[in-house]
């Protein structure tokens, strides 16, 4: 089972940490904010690469109360590490999130806020058919879980946060409303760098793409890099791709 485990999570992560982290590897006090962390993986990563990470805060949000203990394990030698069980949207409210032990154990995607269970559902089977090595049944199964939902903008607010250096979003496609609910700080050029998954169904992946290119070019954003996620196109009818993005008044300083 653990084979499979990390089958899965190999296929499904992208390994460009190193390559995010230069666009911000000057500031000195650096803010990250890994949205969509779970157990951490990505925070994991940044922190072996930032040399000066004692002197930066981690911020982590996650709706799934079952990565609280890996991100203990994280936090034992790095306190800097602030961990936020809640989603994260474009309103304060309360929202249903479907939780899967097979994708949990894996630490991997398809874990989500989202409503359209005919599109998940879907693409839940092709993978778990592409992994037909071991019974199903039980794997098939979501849990669903009521779930605090707040902003970027509000947390920012209340915690007295003044700028994002790094914004990382991995959340099986409810990254539009993630943007959505970071307007302020947008407006206000307090984000330097985005690095954001785009999941969608694969006929309508391009339109999504370009939908949050233009959002986010509205606040001086200019986009850099597609890093294409090409295991999630093989097993399921999605496409899947990490976007990156640089504020221009950040680039040029």
């Amino acid at each position: 089972m653990n084979l499979v485990y990390n089958l899965v999570d190999f296929f499904l992560m992208n390994n460009n940490e190193k390559e995010i982290f230069s666009y911000i590897k000057k500031e000195k006090k650096k803010i990250i904010f890994d949205v969509g962390s779970f157990k951490g993986k990505f925070t994991k990563k940044i922190l072996k690469i930032d040399k000066n990470s004692i002197n930066s805060k981690y911020y982590l949000f996650d709706p799934n109360p079952n990565g609280q203990k890996y991100i203990n394990e994280l936090r034992r030698n790095n306190k800097n590490i602030y961990y936020n069980c809640i989603g994260l949207d474009n309103k304060v409210k309360r929202k249903i999130f479907y939780l899967n032990k097979f994708f949990e154990a894996s630490g991997s995607s398809f874990q989500t806020i989202l409503k359209d269970d005919k599109m998940w559902n879907r693409s839940r089977k092709r993978i778990l058919k592409f992994f037909n090595i071991f019974n199903q049944r039980k794997l098939k199964k979501f849990e669903e879980i009521k779930v605090k939902t707040n902003t970027i903008d509000n947390f920012c607010k209340s915690k007295k946060i003044k700028n994002i250096d790094l914004l990382k979003i991995d959340a099986e496609g409810h990254e539009e409303y993630i943007l959505k609910g970071t307007i302020n700080l947008f407006k206000k050029k307090l984000v330097n760098v985005i690095y954001v998954e785009v999941l969608s169904k694969k006929k309508n992946y391009e339109v999504k793409k370009n939908k949050i290119i233009n959002f986010l070019n509205n606040f001086n954003f200019e986009f850099i890099k597609e890093y294409p996620i090409k295991s999630v196109s093989i097993m399921s009818n999605l496409k899947s791709s990490d976007l990156l993005f640089i504020n221009q008044n950040y680039k040029s300083e």
